[in-house]
């Protein structure tokens, strides 16, 4: 299976647009919630072998990856916190595929926006380096399909 990883800048208000790229094997997600590209990477890997595994949480590897990204075990609270709204100017996104080719008339690729330094850490000490910030994030992400239920 082909994963691939991405983000970039919105060219456009429309989030209805956006999200009606989203199914089973196409997530977009908030890019605040992603530690960086390791970070999003190992979110779409860790759903690819949930899936292939049969302990996935979630019936599609789109859903599993905002589990994975925000170490969340419910899917509605996920996608609260790693879904895109209104307010979004920018996203990241996962796809187990083919990427749809409407994705890139609406939203123009730039790196820069999963960068560590804009991830949300409020729920961390502000006295964690970035770098050991991501072990941690990446670490706590990896336990999710160990954890009891």
């Amino acid at each position: 299976m082909k994963l691939i990883v991405g983000c970039g800048r919105l060219k456009t208000k429309k989030i209805e647009d956006l999200k009606s790229l989203i199914g089973p094997n196409f997530a977009l997600v908030n890019p605040k919630v992603v530690c960086g590209k390791f970070h999003l990477q190992q979110a779409a890997y860790l759903s690819a072998s949930a899936h292939e595994g049969n302990y996935n949480l979630a019936n599609d590897k789109s859903t599993e990856v905002l589990l994975y990204l925000t170490a969340q075990r419910q899917i509605s609270k996920a996608i609260k916190i790693g879904g895109i709204d209104e307010t979004v100017e920018s996203l990241a996104w996962v796809s187990f595929g083919e990427i749809p080719k409407e994705l890139f008339e609406l939203v123009e690729s730039d790196e820069s926006v999963i960068d560590i330094s804009n991830f949300d850490s409020s729920g961390f000490s502000s006295e964690i380096e970035l770098d050991k910030l991501q072990k941690i994030v990446m670490t706590k992400s990896a336990t999710l399909s160990v954890q009891s239920r």
